[in-house]
């Protein structure tokens, strides 16, 4: 079968690397500095490789099945091929919704940092979106979808001039505050400081959800998510995932290494070391704090230009995602209808843009939902190891590999938001069951959804490193097994 069929493919390497690497160039970077140095201290720029080695690791999985299967939302669909679209389920939905959530939280940080350079409580008010906020950022949704609506031409054209944007204005804020390290004479005295030693390797662990890297990060799987329209998509995905990724690993170490160096040092020992360092808009306040203005005028035209672009991109994987989830029946039919000048569906595409519409509306903050939407990625990653394990046996040793990282990463995660990730999963769950039981059948769900939703549970009720590392692997091993896999194809509903 071929499974790529259903249009032309238009995307290059190029482009397809551009794509990844825009999205991992959106709000998180403009607050990530910060928020790893406040967990880790020195030990940021491990949080960053570590993050960046996790993130890979998923993503040459991913690419193992694309090599397979080179579909349109390849990270959902991917448990769906390898098992059937039963046991992908919770994958398929966690994906989604975490990429679609992206989409909300991409909107709501243009429209805070329009706040913050109007200086006004017109849109924000005591962090809180106003009604007019909403109308703003609701308008800004309509952007994403109108360029969204004329195809992946498009969207990689705006995207390629866009990205070049986004690239210039990380690298002209690191080399701008590293002539300032290196003409004063601060030298490296903010890496020396006595609260440095409270740091350690579980800080910068910790760091990989709390601090978003793994948010930040998270675009290396958007070129994945067009992989039906990537140019020899077996030898350019990879290829793609892995540019993107080292690309943006250079440049969060700079963006790290030159945040630290540049914090005025008697300001750093007079908050008690870098848990005290707490700027609203960190790179921001540090160029007003230095008497940098000119970056700062740069620094607030590239939180409008970042967010956007990786919200309007995010609009389009999610809804070739949910194109993806109805093509194997996890969702209705009718939203795989493609649009035969464009090649995309504009039903999914225009679900999506709702949905994310009523998360924008009932939202509060950019940072409430940061971790929660990290909490969906990690569970949509899940499915990259066991997928590869199931369609190459051999490869079964790199994959629990994978899957007791992502395992053990889940339940550094606060225990409200894991709470709100797993109880929000199983519900959709028990719709989907709802609405498909007379279909599908009580016993089949059962026996393909409920180990996995167990498991997630447990993650939540039981969060002990060493347990979860062992009760993840027997998971992984079990569930990737050939003989489950071939239990999974019997009862495949069709």
């Amino acid at each position: 079968m071929d499974y790529a069929k259903g249009g032309k493919t238009h995307v290059s390497l190029i482009s397809a690397t551009l794509l990844s690497a825009t999205c991992m160039i959106g709000s998180g970077w403009l607050f990530s500095a910060q928020l790893t140095a406040n967990y880790a201290g020195n030990w940021a720029f491990a949080a960053w490789i570590l993050a960046a080695l996790l993130v890979l690791m998923v993503g040459l999985c991913l690419a193992r099945v694309v090599a397979y299967y080179p579909v349109r939302g390849a990270l959902a669909q991917s448990s769906a091929l390898s098992h059937n679209s039963i046991f992908g389920m919770p994958f398929a939905f966690a994906n989604w919704f975490g990429t679609l959530m992206v989409v909300a939280t991409e909107a709501q940080a243009t429209t805070q940092y329009l706040s913050s350079a109007i200086g006004s409580t017109v849109l924000i008010d005591d962090h809180t979106l106003t009604l007019w906020g909403k109308v703003l950022a609701l308008s800004i949704l309509a952007v994403y979808l109108i360029i969204n609506f004329y195809g992946i031409q498009l969207l990689a054209k705006i995207n390629n001039v866009i990205t070049i944007l986004k690239i210039f204005t990380p690298t002209f804020a690191i080399t701008v505050l590293l002539i300032v390290v290196f003409s004063g004479d601060s030298g490296t005295s903010n890496f020396s400081v006595d609260s440095n030693q409270e740091f350690g390797f579980g800080s910068a662990f910790s760091a990989i959800i709390g601090a978003g890297l793994i948010y930040s990060f998270n675009g290396f799987q958007i070129s994945v998510a067009f992989a039906s329209e990537v140019r020899n998509p077996k030898r350019n995905i990879p290829l793609a995932v892995t540019f993107s990724i080292a690309i943006m690993t250079l440049v969060y170490l700079a963006l790290q290494y030159a945040f630290m160096a540049a914090v005025p040092n008697e300001l750093l020992v007079k908050n008690g070391g870098w848990q005290g360092i707490n700027f609203d808009s960190p790179l921001l306040d540090l160029a007003t704090i230095l008497g940098l203005h000119f970056l700062g005028m740069v620094l607030l035209a590239d939180s409008v230009i970042s967010p956007s672009a990786s919200g309007f991109t995010y609009l389009g994987a999610s809804s070739r995602i949910l194109f993806a989830m109805a093509s194997v029946g996890q969702m209705p039919r009718w939203l795989a209808v493609l649009d035969p000048i464009h090649n995309l569906s504009r039903r999914s595409i225009l679900t999506n843009w709702i949905i994310a519409a009523i998360v924008l509306a009932n939202a509060d903050s950019w940072a409430a939902l940061m971790v929660i939407v990290t909490g969906y990625h990690i569970v949509g990653y899940m499915a990259a190891p066991i997928s590869m394990g199931a369609l190459e046996p051999d490869s079964r040793y790199f994959g629990v590999v994978v899957f007791v990282l992502l395992g053990v990463l889940m339940i550094t995660i606060t225990p409200s938001s894991l709470l709100l990730v797993c109880a929000s999963l199983t519900f959709l769950i028990c719709i989907y069951a709802t609405l498909h039981i007379s279909s599908i059948g009580l016993k089949k769900l059962a026996v393909l959804v409920l180990p996995f939703i167990v498991y997630l549970w447990l993650l939540y009720f039981v969060p002990y490193t060493w347990l979860i590392m062992v009760l993840s692997a027997v998971f992984y091993l079990l569930i990737s097994s050939r003989w489950f896999v071939r239990f999974c194809k019997i009862y495949n509903e069709g």
